[in-house]
């Protein structure tokens, strides 16, 4: 009796024994396994020149863009034909090269698509005076390649009333003869005013209080660039 017991604890010891030696094979692989993604991922990450690793971050886009892509969806719904849709590129403004002459609002398009014909310069309106005063301002250009600076004759003369803002809030400037000069790895903008004598007068005090400048807010100043015309919204 005694003998049958003994063999019977023998056998559940046996077998305890057993199923914990096949649990440390089964964590023993596991843990080479998991070892052996680590390394498989890390060579990948290495040979893509990868070192870290970070959950995607879409940045805030900007309102005008919204409104860009919203015309652009319904145009694409009209046009059941059009499969190769439209091609946009946009822009926001950075700090001007080395030596830059101050006062200019400039972008890096160093990675322009070259099949870009329409350009848009983006502009939100910052305050309203509360009388209808008018200034007239003058777009002038100017691009930057291997470290030399050409300023372009006058883009676009335009009449301002300052109690009057355009239903989205931005001025849109046509600037699509800057892509006429290749190539372009910087482009600058500056606005000129007329003063009372009719002569031109630089006035960056006055664009920064028309104009919302700030790099990195939502609404600085935009280029927007379109495979075809640009987009009027």
């Amino acid at each position: 009796m005694a003998q049958g017991v003994y063999l019977g604890f023998f056998d559940v010891t046996r077998v305890f024994l057993l199923l914990c030696s096949v649990t440390s094979l089964l964590l023993i692989d596991h843990h080479r396994d998991a070892e052996d993604d680590r390394e498989l991922n890390k060579a990948i990450l290495e040979m893509l020149h990868i070192n870290k690793v970070s959950a995607s971050h879409q940045a805030q886009p900007h309102p005008y863009m919204r409104r860009i892509y919203q015309r652009l969806d319904s145009l694409e719904a009209q046009d059941f034909g059009s499969s190769d849709g439209t091609l946009v590129q946009s822009f926001r403004s950075v700090f001007g090269p080395q030596h830059a002459p101050p006062g200019w609002i400039w972008f890096n398009v160093s990675s322009l698509n070259p099949s870009m014909l329409g350009a848009e310069l983006v502009l939100f309106r910052k305050i309203l005076h509360p009388r209808p005063i008018s200034v007239t301002i003058t777009l002038h250009s100017v691009t930057a390649a291997h470290g030399a600076l050409k300023e372009s004759p006058a883009l676009e003369d335009r009449l301002l009333i300052l109690d009057q803002r355009p239903s989205s809030g931005f001025d849109v400037f046509d600037v699509s003869a800057v892509l006429a000069v290749k190539p372009v790895e910087m482009v600058g903008f500056q606005l000129r005013y007329t003063d009372e004598s009719g002569s031109l007068v630089l006035h960056e005090a006055l664009t920064q209080s028309l104009y919302c400048l700030n790099r990195g807010s939502l609404s600085e100043p935009l280029l927007v660039l379109y495979q075809a015309h640009p987009v009027h919204i």
